[in-house]
């Protein structure tokens, strides 16, 4: 079993901006309304590259800063999880490749591989510090909480450094949407530390590897447990749900043959500032 603490929470969904309205709506579930995500979503990039980023890096970037000062959030490891990528990308150079002259758009291509919202975060909050982008389908949320517990218990973690989580996808264009089940926009992060000396913490986090793997509970609310399958990442809502309402819970997710299992126990925001 490993154990983290949760400090601070992003998410921008439809009909949620950020974790203050995710709270109010976890509590007043029947008055949420999905509306569409902002078209424009303004982020720390500076103006040229925010022009550049992609739709997709502009909703992993506009969650990942709702969780601190950049200052100090620039020195978090970082976790980058997608199960898709920019796949709207990939359609517009595959596109171009069929194309005379396969005009391909510079632009474009750097925008194409996956690790490129950890690369616009680095220039976003002139970050130094490593950083790994994963994927796995549909059990990327999952992969990568992991992948962050792993990574704050590890030996060489000497700094005690915390890890920002950034789950993230986006609506795929028509001709993928057969293949793709992806209805809405999504982005979550998680601001997750090895111990609660310093800092705020609203959650204790106790994650195991079980063959326990019993369906995910739902959502009361048919709006909310709507959402959490339209988006491969929206299956942290129950997560994100027990930690609003400030409940003792164990979530389950899907993790390839297993399951992640997730003790949730909340705790008091409270500051420890040595």
């Amino acid at each position: 079993m490993l154990s983290l603490y949760l400090k601070s929470v992003g998410v921008v969904a439809p009909g949620i901006n950020n974790w203050n309205e995710a709270i109010e709506i976890f509590k007043q579930p029947e008055n949420y309304v999905p509306l569409p995500v902002a078209k424009k979503l303004e982020t720390l990039l500076p103006a040229n590259e925010r022009r550049r980023a992609a739709r997709v890096t502009q909703l992993a970037l506009y969650a990942a800063q709702q969780t601190g000062a950049p200052e100090t959030i620039k020195h978090c490891l970082q976790i980058f999880s997608s199960a898709h990528g920019d796949v709207n990308t990939f359609h517009q150079i595959s596109l171009a490749l069929a194309m005379p002259g396969r005009p391909v758009s510079p632009t474009r291509f750097h925008n194409s591989v996956h690790n490129a919202p950890a690369g616009y975060w680095s220039i976003a909050t002139q970050s130094q510090t490593a950083s790994t982008s994963i994927t796995a389908d549909l059990d990327s949320f999952s992969t990568g909480l992991l992948e962050a517990a792993v990574q704050l218990n590890a030996p060489d973690n000497y700094q005690g450094r915390d890890c920002l989580l950034v789950s993230y996808d986006e609506i795929p264009p028509e001709a993928f949407q057969s293949l793709i089940n992806t209805s809405a926009e999504f982005a979550c992060a998680l601001r997750l530390s090895r111990d609660h000396i310093k800092g705020s913490v609203i959650a204790r986090l106790d994650i195991n590897l079980s063959d326990n793997c019993t369906p995910a509970r739902k959502l009361a609310n048919d709006s909310l447990e709507q959402l959490r399958h339209s988006n491969p990442q929206a299956q942290v809502l129950p997560l994100l749900e027990a930690v609003a309402l400030q409940l003792s819970d164990t979530i389950r997710l899907d993790y390839f043959e297993q399951c992640l299992e997730i003790k949730v126990t909340p705790l008091a925001a409270t500051l420890h500032e040595q």
